[in-house]
């Protein structure tokens, strides 16, 4: 055990120290403060500062309401739109005043009452800016016609009374999805499907790089000498996961100042019922069993190879496997309870992604979830083991990089070390 925390300890401080792993790190976290206020920076770098009430829309109107409508609109009360009425001239003019810098936005307004027609004009990325104008306008003409049709509050009431709308499930095991529930699942998978795809690429590839450099630096023999290959192998898994996690906590901070300066109360974001947090405790049950999985092929990949310029070639089965479950993961968000997508969950090697796919966008019952995951929890094992036995082996081989008689040579080599 002692020379296994020493190799998980050697192996945590070369990549935390690494200047590819601090600056890999520092740029992830700068990405995703800077995805979270992407709106802000938006608008700082394109101009559009919000001048005092809002932005100002010059309103063209051609309805013929005397003026009913473009008053309402002018009573608007609010921090971000501000309507100005324009009757200096036609749509041109008002269009060649906000090119001058006049006006942010222009509003044309046509028809009547029953068939008002509107076109806004803009050029900003902001799609709120248009919803926000439709609403305004949406509801400046209800008010119109509620008041040519003199309906009393009493009426306008009835009308706008919402439907008692209830969602029952079918079976007493079944499960009943919210649009929200259901965006926030999608999303959730997703990112998890995508983490364990950067994990493979990433991770795996570290683990079989530094396994092939210590050999082709002759670095290796002196290793073996001292350490049992199996328990470097296993030192170098676990140090690579824990540098891993310290990789994921340091996004998780990055999150946490790009919501503070978002000015998101980030306690109400997880408690409010945002985040579902069963799904992240099955997210991390299978990032951590979808790690050993990949890790344990990518080490004794890495052991294979005598350079490493060859670690590229000898991951490419790994890393087919990782995107072939990554693209029917995305795939299948849409149909998680497909005959495809079940049959394929009970692969090692796809359960990661479309386990939690199932899970997190359909109904999986208690029993094949123990099954698929405790075929996981073995495929893991058995996994490992073999890659233990072609590592020990494969450690002392040199030569070029064949994947079937690699293996071979490895474990003849491995029981001849035994």
């Amino acid at each position: 055990m002692h020379n296994f925390w020493v190799t998980v300890k050697h192996t945590i401080r070369q990549r935390l120290l690494s200047k590819s792993f601090l600056w890999s790190t520092i740029i992830m976290m700068l990405l995703i403060i800077g995805f979270i206020n992407a709106d802000q920076i938006l608008s700082f770098f394109s101009g559009e500062e919000n001048r005092e009430g809002g932005s100002i829309v010059a309103v063209v109107d051609d309805t013929g309401q005397d003026e009913e409508i473009i008053t309402m609109l002018l009573e608007n009360k609010s921090e971000t739109v501000h309507y100005h009425h324009y009757n200096e001239g036609d749509v041109e003019d008002a269009l060649q005043e906000a090119s001058d810098g006049a006006f942010d936005f222009v509003l044309s307004l046509s028809g009547d009452s029953t068939s008002l027609e509107a076109t806004f004009f803009s050029d900003s990325s902001d799609y709120n800016m248009n919803e926000i104008v439709n609403q305004d306008v949406q509801r400046v003409k209800e008010a119109v016609v509620t008041k040519e049709l003199d309906l009393n509050e009493e009426e306008l009431a009835m009308i706008h009374a919402p439907v008692s709308f209830q969602i029952e499930t079918l079976t007493e095991d079944g499960k009943v999805q919210t649009e929200e529930s259901r965006m926030q699942a999608y999303w959730m998978v997703y990112g998890l499907v995508f983490a364990i795809y950067l994990i493979v690429l990433s991770f795996g590839t570290i683990i079989a790089t530094e396994v092939a450099t210590e050999k082709s630096s002759r670095v290796m023999e002196l290793i073996v000498s001292s350490i049992n290959p199996i328990v470097q192998m296993f030192g170098k898994l676990v140090g690579i996961g824990i540098v891993g996690v310290i990789n994921l906590l340091s996004l998780f901070v990055a999150g946490m100042i790009g919501f503070t300066l978002n000015d998101t109360d980030v306690f109400q974001f997880f408690t409010r019922g945002s985040l579902d947090i069963s799904l992240l405790w099955y997210a991390l049950l299978f990032i951590v069993l979808g790690y050993f999985v990949y890790g344990g092929v990518a080490a004794m990949l890495g052991a294979l190879v005598s350079r490493a310029e060859e670690v590229n070639q000898a991951l490419q089965p790994l890393i087919f496997l990782a995107m072939i479950a990554f693209f029917i993961a995305i795939f299948g968000l849409n149909t998680p309870d497909s005959m495809m997508i079940q049959v394929l969950s009970y692969i090692p090697f796809f359960t990661p992604q479309l386990l939690f796919l199932r899970i997190g966008m359909g109904t999986v019952p208690m029993w094949e979830m123990v099954v698929i995951i405790g075929i996981l929890v073995l495929s893991a094992i058995a996994i490992n083991i073999l890659a233990a036995r072609v590592y020990k082996g494969g450690v002392l081989m040199y030569g070029k990089f064949s994947l079937k008689d690699g293996i071979k040579r490895a474990l003849t080599l491995a029981k001849k070390e035994s």
